[in-house]
């Protein structure tokens, strides 16, 4: 089988898409390919951004979508930092799956990311 080597995310600015992914959420740049397509790395997941003409509008969690989740030791906390910066927040409180607690996010362009805190 093949292995998962990186996910895409299309944006609509890659400026905007940079600030976020860079500087709220903490991945790095680790190549710009042209202005169309940028890699990003944190630890060792890779994301890559590649340009599209406008933002999505899908009715989380209810359409079909693909879904980043970031893990953390706190969701409340990470919420509340999110918020302090502007990030669209979804539930207004942390909600319960099996592994313990998440909650979601929108980027600028409409695509959703959890937060998830693991606590079995």
């Amino acid at each position: 089988m093949p292995n998962l080597c990186v996910l895409s995310i299309n944006v609509s600015d890659m400026d905007q898409a940079t600030r976020f992914y860079c500087d709220i959420l903490g991945f790095e740049i680790s190549k710009v390919y042209d202005d169309q397509i940028i890699s990003l790395k944190h630890e060792d997941v890779s994301l890559v951004l590649q340009k599209c003409d406008r933002p999505t509008k899908t009715d989380y969690p209810h359409e079909a979508q693909v879904i980043i989740g970031l893990e953390t030791a706190d969701v409340s906390a990470a919420i509340a930092n999110y918020k302090s910066q502007g990030v669209e927040v979804i539930f207004d409180t942390p909600q319960p799956c099996p592994p313990g607690l998440y909650n979601a996010i929108r980027d600028p362009f409409g695509n959703v990311i959890e937060l998830l805190e693991f606590t079995e």
